[in-house]
């Protein structure tokens, strides 16, 4: 009788099968992390696109609803919102309280604006970020640009802060990027505040400090911060540093701010950590982290970008030419 022997596999064989299977899900993995990295920054950059024009659609459209010096023809929004109030008289020299509302292109929230209440109160918070849903929502909303993107939410926040900011389990975020303090900004709310500084911006001003397509409009939040000589991913949750303007020194303003913010360098290309930003001629661009960087590196370039200055190709001439800027 003759008997069917079945021959299995020997152990190196099974080695080199799971070995030829590891590295085809390594490829694999790394294939779909490189395609879901490209897909979220192509979302960024068409968001920052797509408040960039609003931002400019915004400056040249008629604002039939408000008179006066405060009307809005040809400026661009502000970064941040303005109320405020002064005496003065009517037609019939009765006394008047004058009231004035600049939105910025986030909004001041709460549940009343000035004119309702005490206009040295401050009774408006501070654009945010994340937190209570309804405040967020209404930052948002109650801001110039809100109609100008159509209402889309999704517009204001960009795939990888979103992550980063429910990994440090922060609560209803809708927003990611911050606009350039260049554009003026005029946060009151009570002690410790910020000082008030006014800058109204006009379309055919843009170029007024060299190209328009090298003054920042736009900006991304930090997602990752500097440590240690790289970039690592931490979220700030402080609501203030994050109202939606991204302040540094600004030439011809009369006061300086009280901390210089920084680009968000979120993305990756390769090795190297790039921020998307959009200019005040509508493109969007990508800006790589100096090599080596610093903190002073990067409140340098932050501080280049936000005056429109073109930045130096050496990072070591950073400090001499903002000195030199400055003066």
């Amino acid at each position: 009788m003759l008997f069917k022997t079945h021959k299995g596999f020997t152990l190196v064989e099974l080695l080199v099968v799971i070995a030829i299977l590891g590295v085809l899900a390594a490829a694999l993995t790394t294939q779909v992390t490189k395609a879901r990295n490209m897909g979220q920054a192509i979302r960024c950059k068409a968001s920052l696109k797509n408040l960039a024009q609003a931002a400019l659609n915004y400056a040249v459209d008629k604002h039939s609803g408000r008179t006066g010096a405060w009307q809005p023809e040809e400026i661009m929004p502000w970064a941040g919102s303005h109320e405020g109030s002064w005496p003065g008289a009517d037609a019939s020299g009765n006394y008047v309280q004058f009231y004035h509302e600049c939105p910025g292109w986030v909004g001041w929230t709460g549940s009343g604006r000035w004119k309702s209440r005490d206009p040295q109160s401050g009774a408006m918070t501070p654009a945010c970020f994340y937190g209570d849903k309804t405040t967020t929502y209404n930052s948002i909303s109650n801001g110039v640009l809100w109609s100008y993107v159509g209402g889309d939410m999704a517009t204001f926040l960009c795939d990888v802060h979103k992550a980063a900011a429910k990994r440090a389990k922060l609560d209803n975020v809708r927003r990611s990027y911050v606009m350039n303090g260049y554009f003026g900004y005029d946060y009151r709310t009570g002690a410790g505040a910020k000082q008030a500084v006014g800058r109204s911006i006009q379309v055919h001003s843009l170029s007024d400090r060299g190209n328009a397509g090298g003054l920042l409009l736009f900006a991304e939040l930090p997602a990752f911060k500097l440590g240690g000589g790289t970039f690592k991913e931490s979220v700030d949750n402080d609501k203030k540093s994050a109202d939606g303007v991204l302040e540094t020194v600004i030439k011809g303003y009369a006061t300086k701010p009280s901390k210089e913010e920084l680009l968000g360098f979120n993305h990756q290309v390769g090795k190297r950590f790039v921020a998307h930003v959009a200019y005040a001629d509508g493109h969007v661009d990508v800006v790589a982290a100096p090599q080596d960087p610093t903190e002073a590196k990067l409140k340098d370039l932050t501080f280049f970008l936000c005056n429109g200055v073109d930045v130096p190709s050496d990072s070591k001439d950073w400090p001499s030419q903002r000195s030199e800027f400055l003066k």
